[in-house]
């Protein structure tokens, strides 16, 4: 059977405060297939972004945090890297979209220098060369009069035309995974339908895998290949986008997906999810959902849930032990991730 293109195992990432070090994100663990796309999905504070900066070794302050688990791309482990060797992956097999253009940008150098930077840095190509294939991916990612804004600054664009130098940044060096960032945050309706239909083109044409961390389920529901739902930290449930939306099973992804007006169906209420995620200093015991969760029981406290899989779907998996009992005692076993 064909190893994963990215293969995450137990990730975890702690943060010292001044009462000690705590887990923002604990035991993730998913993978991405060649030319896939997986939605990281849930509630801002759950842990989607740190999960995607700690596999790009991005977080800051290595005396304030540390990273653990294992992450292994394309058959190269990741966390033991040096810092001067990390750089060299970070940009030439994987890449990022960052959420807000405007601020990831550099506000005094032309847009198309900035393109040309990741080429000169690691496909050793000189500034003539570099700035020929930097025009040649701003007509990629469909910017009109490319010649002219090479020579722009990021303030003189759009925020649809910076997201799109941001992408013809990240793929510059042709990378094998791109992590997208909620990549059409303040965008408007129209420009963010036509930012991710390039996602999914320049995927396609690639071949490369694309990681998209989104709390907007509609986008889900377009781009996804697979799913893992995060929650508080933890991925409670991973599924292919189809089963996720048919058989919703963790009560997080359910009141989720309740949350949501359907075109395909009437709803009378939406539901609400009270409360708030937990800070980090003040995770719950047992059960990281179990305080707003409809279906929690005394046990729920007493223990964490292990992440299981489903019998009949053995790539649908949920941390849920309400929902395991509800099951015939061997419908769900441990599940290593495949």
């Amino acid at each position: 059977m064909p190893e994963p293109l990215l293969k995450v195992r137990d990730l975890t990432t702690l943060f010292k405060t001044s009462t000690g070090w705590f887990p923002a994100i604990r035991d993730v663990s998913f993978d991405v297939w060649p030319n896939e796309t997986l939605c990281l999905v849930g509630e801002s504070g759950c842990g989607k972004s740190i999960t995607a900066l700690s596999i790009m070794g991005l977080l800051p302050g290595k005396k304030m945090r540390r990273t653990e688990g294992e992450v292994v791309l394309d058959g190269q482990p990741l966390l033991e890297l040096p810092d001067k060797a990390m750089r060299a992956v970070r940009g030439a097999k994987m890449s990022m979209i960052f959420q807000e253009p405007m601020t990831s940008l550099n506000p005094v150098l032309p847009v198309g220098l900035q393109v040309a930077e990741p080429l000169i840095a690691h496909g050793g190509l000189g500034r003539a060369a570099a700035e020929a294939e930097a025009l040649r991916l701003l007509d990629l990612v469909r910017i009109p009069d490319a010649s002219q804004r090479m020579a722009q600054y990021p303030h003189q664009l759009s925020g649809g035309m910076r997201q799109r130098v941001m992408i013809a940044m990240a793929l510059a060096c042709r990378p094998k995974i791109l992590f997208a960032d909620e990549p059409t945050t303040a965008l408007d309706v129209t420009i963010q339908a036509q930012v991710l239909s390039l996602l999914n083109d320049l995927r396609a044409d690639t071949g490369m895998s694309l990681v998209l961390i989104t709390h907007d389920l509609g986008v889900v529901a377009s781009m996804a290949d697979r799913v893992a739902v995060m929650y508080a930290g933890e991925v409670v449930e991973t599924a292919s986008v189809e089963a996720l939306f048919a058989r919703p099973t963790h009560p997080y992804t359910e009141m989720l997906l309740g949350s949501i007006p359907r075109a395909d169906r009437d709803v009378d209420t939406l539901v609400a999810i009270g409360g708030q995620v937990p800070a980090i200093d003040a995770m719950p015991a047992g059960c990281r959902f179990a305080p707003r969760c409809f279906l929690a029981e005394p046990g729920c406290r007493a223990a964490a849930p292990a992440l299981m899989a489903l019998r009949s779907d053995d790539r649908h998996q949920v941390r849920c032990q309400v929902r395991i009992a509800q099951a015939a005692p061997d419908a769900m076993r441990a599940g290593a991730i495949r």
